[in-house]
């Protein structure tokens, strides 16, 4: 496949989509024509035009980078804050079913001890 950047046809063996390497493309001559309106280089892109170009597309690289970062740090920060809170509903919940058990089992000793008694003040039938 062929490209051209900056003017210079460029003969590509990739086993890329085609269609994305022509992106590429647009996207370098584009900044190179943005250099070039900036600093009034001569049409054709000179090695450091092209540098430059390289640079400012290794510059956004770096930034997208750092930001991709950020975001996965502050996404396993939210992640393990979720899991805290997940773990302290849990507990909360789990304290909760025991004082209801607890009180069942109150209520049920009560009830057994009450059952008793009155069986206890009933003289038996005979």
């Amino acid at each position: 496949m062929q490209v051209e950047i900056a003017g210079q046809r460029l003969r590509l063996t990739a086993h890329a989509d085609p269609g994305h390497l022509e992106r590429l493309a647009a996207l370098v001559n584009e900044r190179v024509q943005q250099l070039q309106g900036a600093s009034g280089a001569r049409p054709q892109a000179s090695a450091t035009l092209l540098a430059l170009v390289a640079l400012d597309l290794a510059d956004e690289l770096h930034a997208a980078r750092c930001l991709a970062e950020e975001a996965r740090a502050e996404a396993r920060a939210a992640v393990a804050a979720a899991e805290a809170r997940a773990r302290d509903v849990e507990d909360t919940c789990r304290r909760a079913v025991a004082e209801v058990l607890a009180d069942i089992d109150r209520a049920l000793e009560a009830d057994l001890a009450r059952h008793q008694q009155d069986s206890a003040d009933d003289p038996p039938d005979g």
